[in-house]
């Protein structure tokens, strides 16, 4: 059974992943074969394909859309999980570097200017920490990428010559 599962598991996601071919193929498919029968029942085949593809053409658009519009929203989900999961990773841990800076100052109130001046730029640099995870979007992610595109693609790059060279590519 667990076969029989992971089989339709895996033709749902091949379905998926080309469901934009296989719906324009069956919209090809559909636009001829109502032409074909129009035609045997006397009325113009391209009047009847041209009519045909002019509705397929509206589903697809909004089949396309719906899609899109899902997902959007599941990259969104997934974004704001991610966020999520950073804002209580990551925050927890500044707050507490920002209480062990705030405790080494109170039991040192006459820290010297330059030490001052470390601990000012820390608290900055946790204040800037919180806003970047604040404000982790769909749209700074793609900011993000194309700012570091040729990095990745070098990466990327690598990571595809390693196997073939005998060597095991890195871990994560």
């Amino acid at each position: 059974m667990v076969t029989v599962n992971g089989n339709w598991s895996r033709a749902y996601r091949t379905f998926l992943s080309n469901i934009e071919l296989i719906l324009t193929a069956v919209g090809l498919l559909l636009i001829f074969l109502i032409g074909i029968i129009a035609s045997q029942m006397r009325i113009s085949f391209w009047i009847a394909t041209a009519i045909s593809a002019t509705m397929v053409g509206i589903i697809h658009g909004i089949l396309f859309w719906l899609l899109r519009r899902r997902q959007r929203r599941v990259r969104q989900e997934a974004i704001e999980q991610i966020r999520e999961m950073l804002e209580d990773l990551i925050k927890n841990r500044l707050q507490t570097i920002k209480m062990s800076l705030h405790i080494v100052q109170l039991q040192q109130p006459d820290l010297e200017k330059q030490t001052q001046k470390k601990f000012d730029k820390a608290y900055e640099m946790i204040q800037e920490i919180k806003v970047v995870i604040d404000c982790i979007s769909d749209e700074s992610l793609v900011h993000w990428r194309h700012r570091y595109q040729q990095t990745i693609g070098r990466i990327e790059e690598e990571h595809a010559l390693a196997p073939s060279l005998g060597t095991p590519p890195s871990q994560h």
